[in-house]
Protein backbone atom coordinates (compact mmCIF):
# COMPACT_ATOMS: atom_id res chain seq x y z
CA UNK A 1 0.00 0.00 0.00
CA UNK A 2 1.41 3.09 -0.79
CA UNK A 3 1.43 7.04 0.52
CA UNK A 4 -1.10 8.07 -1.51
CA UNK A 5 -3.28 5.11 -1.01
CA UNK A 6 -3.41 5.34 2.48
CA UNK A 7 -4.12 9.10 2.18
CA UNK A 8 -7.44 8.04 0.30
CA UNK A 9 -8.40 6.08 2.87
CA UNK A 10 -8.00 8.52 5.40
CA UNK A 11 -10.18 10.60 3.51
CA UNK A 12 -13.00 7.95 2.97
CA UNK A 13 -12.69 7.86 6.87
CA UNK A 14 -11.41 4.45 7.25
CA UNK A 15 -15.17 3.30 5.77
CA UNK A 16 -15.55 0.94 2.79
CA UNK A 17 -17.35 3.27 0.35
CA UNK A 18 -19.91 0.77 -0.62
CA UNK A 19 -20.40 -0.92 2.80
CA UNK A 20 -19.61 1.56 5.11
CA UNK A 21 -18.09 -0.57 7.34
CA UNK A 22 -14.39 0.09 9.01
CA UNK A 23 -13.55 -3.56 10.27
CA UNK A 24 -10.28 -4.42 8.67
CA UNK A 25 -9.30 -0.98 7.68
CA UNK A 26 -5.48 -1.64 6.89
CA UNK A 27 -6.54 -4.72 4.45
CA UNK A 28 -8.61 -1.94 2.37
CA UNK A 29 -7.69 -1.32 -1.61
CA UNK A 30 -8.38 2.13 -3.38
CA UNK A 31 -9.53 1.34 -7.04
CA UNK A 32 -8.81 4.23 -9.53
CA UNK A 33 -11.82 3.41 -12.31
CA UNK A 34 -11.50 5.59 -15.34
CA UNK A 35 -12.57 9.16 -15.33
CA UNK A 36 -13.72 8.92 -11.69
CA UNK A 37 -12.37 9.50 -8.08
CA UNK A 38 -10.73 6.89 -6.63
CA UNK A 39 -12.79 4.37 -4.25
CA UNK A 40 -12.00 2.74 -1.16
CA UNK A 41 -13.32 -1.07 -0.97
CA UNK A 42 -12.92 -3.64 1.48
CA UNK A 43 -11.45 -6.71 0.48
CA UNK A 44 -15.05 -8.25 0.12
CA UNK A 45 -16.26 -5.59 -2.43
CA UNK A 46 -13.73 -5.77 -3.91
CA UNK A 47 -13.74 -9.02 -4.93
CA UNK A 48 -17.06 -8.72 -5.81
CA UNK A 49 -16.83 -6.05 -8.27
CA UNK A 50 -13.11 -5.63 -9.24
CA UNK A 51 -12.00 -3.01 -11.14
CA UNK A 52 -15.61 -1.43 -11.83
CA UNK A 53 -17.16 -0.64 -8.13
CA UNK A 54 -20.79 1.12 -8.37
CA UNK A 55 -19.63 4.45 -6.36
CA UNK A 56 -19.14 7.33 -7.96
CA UNK A 57 -21.18 5.90 -11.81
CA UNK A 58 -22.42 8.13 -13.70
CA UNK A 59 -26.48 6.90 -14.26
CA UNK A 60 -27.06 5.92 -17.68
CA UNK A 61 -29.05 8.77 -19.91
CA UNK A 62 -33.08 8.07 -19.84
CA UNK A 63 -34.34 7.36 -23.11
CA UNK A 64 -35.97 10.15 -24.75
CA UNK A 65 -39.26 10.17 -23.57
CA UNK A 66 -41.91 9.18 -26.67
CA UNK A 67 -44.89 12.05 -27.86
CA UNK A 68 -48.20 11.40 -25.54
CA UNK A 69 -51.11 9.58 -27.79
CA UNK A 70 -54.31 11.37 -27.25
CA UNK A 71 -56.16 9.07 -25.12
CA UNK A 72 -59.64 9.50 -24.02
CA UNK A 73 -60.51 12.03 -20.90
CA UNK A 74 -62.74 10.48 -18.45
CA UNK A 75 -66.40 11.87 -17.13
CA UNK A 76 -65.55 14.13 -13.74
CA UNK A 77 -66.96 12.15 -10.57
CA UNK A 78 -69.84 13.34 -9.28
CA UNK A 79 -70.51 14.14 -5.77
CA UNK A 80 -71.74 11.11 -4.62
CA UNK A 81 -68.91 8.94 -5.85
CA UNK A 82 -66.46 10.89 -4.29
CA UNK A 83 -68.20 10.60 -0.91
CA UNK A 84 -68.40 6.64 -1.62
CA UNK A 85 -64.85 6.67 -2.39
CA UNK A 86 -63.48 8.07 0.93
CA UNK A 87 -65.81 6.08 2.65
CA UNK A 88 -64.15 2.74 0.61
CA UNK A 89 -60.75 3.97 1.58
CA UNK A 90 -61.40 4.15 5.36
CA UNK A 91 -60.00 1.01 6.11
CA UNK A 92 -60.51 1.37 9.75
CA UNK A 93 -64.04 1.59 9.23
CA UNK A 94 -64.22 -1.48 7.15
CA UNK A 95 -62.03 -3.05 9.74
CA UNK A 96 -64.49 -2.01 12.10
CA UNK A 97 -67.45 -4.45 10.53
CA UNK A 98 -65.61 -7.49 10.71
CA UNK A 99 -65.03 -6.71 14.35
CA UNK A 100 -66.50 -8.71 17.28
CA UNK A 101 -68.82 -7.10 19.69
CA UNK A 102 -66.00 -5.28 21.48
CA UNK A 103 -62.13 -4.92 20.58
CA UNK A 104 -58.68 -3.84 21.58
CA UNK A 105 -56.82 -0.91 19.97
CA UNK A 106 -54.42 -3.77 18.91
CA UNK A 107 -56.79 -5.75 17.22
CA UNK A 108 -58.25 -3.06 14.95
CA UNK A 109 -54.89 -1.49 14.34
CA UNK A 110 -54.04 -4.91 12.75
CA UNK A 111 -57.15 -5.57 10.72
CA UNK A 112 -56.90 -2.21 9.65
CA UNK A 113 -52.86 -2.38 8.63
CA UNK A 114 -52.48 0.66 10.70
CA UNK A 115 -50.04 1.35 13.50
CA UNK A 116 -51.44 1.96 17.36
CA UNK A 117 -50.77 5.35 17.34
CA UNK A 118 -52.95 5.88 14.39
CA UNK A 119 -55.49 3.58 14.76
CA UNK A 120 -56.20 4.97 18.55
CA UNK A 121 -56.23 8.76 17.45
CA UNK A 122 -58.95 7.59 14.55
CA UNK A 123 -60.59 5.56 17.37
CA UNK A 124 -60.87 8.95 19.79
CA UNK A 125 -62.16 10.47 17.07
CA UNK A 126 -64.75 8.41 16.04
CA UNK A 127 -65.75 7.94 19.89
CA UNK A 128 -66.11 11.84 19.39
CA UNK A 129 -68.02 11.13 16.76
CA UNK A 130 -70.71 8.84 18.77
CA UNK A 131 -69.85 5.74 16.13
CA UNK A 132 -68.21 3.69 18.63
CA UNK A 133 -67.44 4.07 22.63
CA UNK A 134 -65.20 2.77 25.47
CA UNK A 135 -66.28 -0.48 27.69
CA UNK A 136 -63.36 -0.77 29.93
CA UNK A 137 -60.53 -0.56 28.17
CA UNK A 138 -61.33 -2.25 24.92
CA UNK A 139 -63.78 -0.38 22.36
CA UNK A 140 -67.18 -1.37 20.72
CA UNK A 141 -69.69 -0.25 18.36
CA UNK A 142 -72.31 -1.55 20.00
CA UNK A 143 -74.82 0.45 21.54
CA UNK A 144 -72.82 1.90 24.83
CA UNK A 145 -73.83 1.00 28.08
CA UNK A 146 -75.90 4.28 29.08
CA UNK A 147 -78.06 3.83 26.26
CA UNK A 148 -79.05 0.19 27.25
CA UNK A 149 -79.52 1.62 30.78
CA UNK A 150 -82.32 4.18 30.00
CA UNK A 151 -83.80 1.57 27.51
CA UNK A 152 -83.85 -0.57 30.35
CA UNK A 153 -85.43 2.18 32.78
CA UNK A 154 -88.13 3.27 29.90
CA UNK A 155 -89.07 -0.43 29.86
CA UNK A 156 -89.46 -0.65 33.41
CA UNK A 157 -91.51 2.71 34.01
CA UNK A 158 -93.80 1.37 31.17
CA UNK A 159 -94.27 -1.77 32.59
CA UNK A 160 -94.72 -0.61 36.42
CA UNK A 161 -97.42 2.20 34.35
CA UNK A 162 -99.28 -0.63 32.86
CA UNK A 163 -99.26 -2.64 36.09
CA UNK A 164 -100.66 0.82 37.82
CA UNK A 165 -103.61 1.33 34.75
CA UNK A 166 -104.60 -2.45 34.77
CA UNK A 167 -104.81 -2.32 38.60
CA UNK A 168 -107.05 0.91 38.54
CA UNK A 169 -109.46 -1.69 35.88
CA UNK A 170 -109.22 -4.07 38.29
CA UNK A 171 -110.63 -2.00 41.14
CA UNK A 172 -113.62 -0.62 39.22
Amino acid sequence: MNGEDLIDIERAGRRCEVCRSGRGWRRFEVVRPPQREPVVLCANFRARFGEDPPIGRKPAPAPEPAAPEASPVPPPKSQTDKGQSRQGRDRLRAALREMPGSFSTAMVARAASLNKAKARARLHDLERRGEIHRVGNRWSTGPSPDAVALAMDRLEARTSNLRIVRDRARVR
